[in-house]
């Protein structure tokens, strides 16, 4: 029995200096500061495109890009007269409804990410090449005054408005475009517009043609 009056101090100074090492422990450890996450970004090669963008309160800074989750929301983008040469950074607007670039100084586009628009308009600029073969819910588009030779609507069969004034355009389909309600093609090399019956049938008013252009089910 005398043997466990030694038993109890010495547990305690066992527990006691486990107790301290375990603090010297925790004292030691460095504690991990949470990392922010780095924002995407959306490149915007062209100055006057990205300034145009800061005008609008989607960006901050000239440094060639603006946040992408500043933009890819947005539905309406009206940049008319910027000086705007280079649209490289359109792809990120993934939800753009509707389109105007009157009179800059664009001479390609590539609009191939931005397939919810419903409203383009390009009137006044070089452009030579456009397509819009994957914009199912395209309604209106403005080409005036650009030097396009071709373009292919077959597939915008909600389309009602067409603008292609002034451009190099030597054959037209619009014979799958049954809501077209207004076409102006008044100074192209065209002699014949391929149309469908009921178009051929029941023109609407509001087509506008070079008095030389025929309408036919066929222009082969």
């Amino acid at each position: 029995m005398k043997s466990s009056k030694f038993i109890f101090p010495v547990l305690l100074s066992v527990i006691a200096f486990s107790s301290t090492s375990c603090g010297d422990d925790d004292a030691d450890i460095t504690p991990i500061e949470p990392t922010a996450q780095e924002v995407q970004r959306t490149l915007i090669p062209d100055p006057a495109f990205e300034a145009a963008l800061i005008e609008l309160n989607l960006d901050n800074e000239l440094d060639g890009s603006v946040p992408t989750e500043n933009i890819e929301d947005v539905m309406d983008l009206v940049l008319n007269e910027k000086g705007i040469s280079d649209l490289t950074g359109i792809e990120g607007f993934t939800n753009l409804y509707n389109l105007w670039l009157n009179d800059n100084q664009l001479s390609e586009i590539d609009l191939s990410q931005n397939n919810r628009v419903k409203f383009i308009f390009l009137e006044n600029n070089s452009i030579s090449t456009i397509d819009v073969s994957n914009m199912p819910n395209l309604e209106k588009l403005e080409l005036k005054g650009n030097t396009i030779s071709e373009i292919d609507v077959t597939t915008n069969q909600q389309l009602q408005f067409l603008i292609l004034d002034g451009n190099n355009i030597n054959a037209l389909d619009v014979s799958n475009n049954p809501e077209l309600f207004t076409l102006e093609v008044l100074n192209n090399p065209l002699s014949c517009i391929k149309v469908s019956q009921s178009q051929l049938e029941n023109t609407p008013s509001n087509w506008v043609l070079d008095t030389n252009d025929t309408l036919s089910l066929d222009c082969n």
